[in-house]
């Protein structure tokens, strides 16, 4: 137990870990596939749940270090990272609104066996919050791409996690030479049964004001309805949660990665993908059910496989990290001295 703790307060630090610097292309608004206006009928719909579920108080949270800096029209920012271990590299890619503290309980072990790289995407955890950032799929994959570059990896296997699973599968389909294996546990996007806080900030006319109620309270009730055993949730899981999540330039990023995440391009494109995919479902995962995710990627990929983890809700590797490593290491083949 007590190692267990070390590794929680050790991942979670804007202090530990490194940085890596890339530059983003410069901002083309044009392209930037933004949602439609919801229909009148669901933005009443999503008001009056709101107005029933009532809306929790606002604290002040401190503001976040800045690590952006401006470089003629490309912008240099900085993502932050934690790497352990030697082998094939492994990146591990964690969803919207959280960050690599969500690898906390598989972290050291995959680091037994490869080498291991979970990163904060730009504008989470302690990665920079990029102003000129639109965090749509595509962009997010592009930084994932120019994060290996700048740690000149030329291809690493990926682990992926629910929203996270589109950027990975976007570069796959973008640059299929510089990904290997992959994993995807829960894939799948926005979906009706998502609880209303993150149905909230994912509508274009009250994601603001969602985003503004984000707080600690709305965390802990978001990870109690992700899990299926809610000892799993602690305070200072709560805490580690809401730390990266509680400046405004975090909230921003949370509401645009929500509100561009467009992922119809990527299914379409699932067929053309020839990496090796293995998927694993949280059997008791009441956000993204195997239908409108798990199910839509195995029968669109062509060389992929599925599994399904009993006892586990969403944060599937969260809660069974036992289960998922011994599955990734017989999924990944470990290449001894690489």
């Amino acid at each position: 137990m007590g190692f267990a703790l070390e590794v929680k307060k050790f991942i979670n630090s804007e202090s530990t870990g490194e940085y890596a610097e890339i530059l983003l292309p410069a901002p083309e608004l044009a392209h930037r596939a933004k949602k439609a206006a919801a229909p009148a009928a669901r933005q009443a719909a999503v008001a009056a749940e709101a107005a029933a579920d009532g809306a929790a108080a606002l604290g002040t949270p401190d503001e976040p270090a800045a690590f952006v800096q401006a470089e003629g029209e490309r912008e240099a920012v900085k993502l932050h990272y934690l790497e352990a271990g030697e082998g094939e590299p492994l990146i591990l890619v964690h969803t919207i609104g959280q960050s690599l503290y969500t690898w906390r309980g598989v972290f050291d072990r995959l680091a037994n066996y490869y080498r291991v790289i979970a990163l904060d995407l730009p504008g989470h955890g302690y990665s920079s919050r990029p102003d000129t950032f639109g965090y749509t799929i595509d962009e997010h994959a592009y930084a994932i791409r120019a994060f290996m570059d700048a740690l000149h990896i030329e291809s690493a296997h990926f682990v992926a996690f629910s929203m996270g699973c589109a950027y990975a599968m976007r570069l796959a389909h973008e640059s299929p030479s510089r990904v290997g294996r992959i994993v995807l546990l829960t894939p799948g996007g926005i979906t009706p049964e998502m609880p209303l806080a993150v149905r909230m900030i994912d509508s274009p006319v009250f994601g603001l004001l969602a985003s503004v109620l984000y707080n600690v309270r709305t965390v802990e009730k978001l990870l109690h309805d992700a899990v299926f055993d809610l000892t799993n949730i602690t305070p200072e899981v709560v805490t580690s949660y809401y730390k990266t999540v509680c400046d405004g330039a975090a909230r921003r990023a949370v509401r645009m990665s929500l509100q561009y995440y467009d992922d119809e391009p990527v299914l379409s494109s699932l067929r053309e993908i020839a990496a090796p995919v293995l998927i694993l479902q949280g059997g008791e995962d009441r956000w993204h059910p195997a239908e409108h995710g798990a199910e839509v990627y195995h029968a669109s990929l062509r060389n992929a496989a599925s599994a399904v983890v009993r006892n586990a809700g969403h944060l599937v590797h969260e809660e069974k990290p036992e289960r998922i490593v011994a599955a990734l290491l017989e999924f990944i083949p470990v290449v001894m001295g690489a």
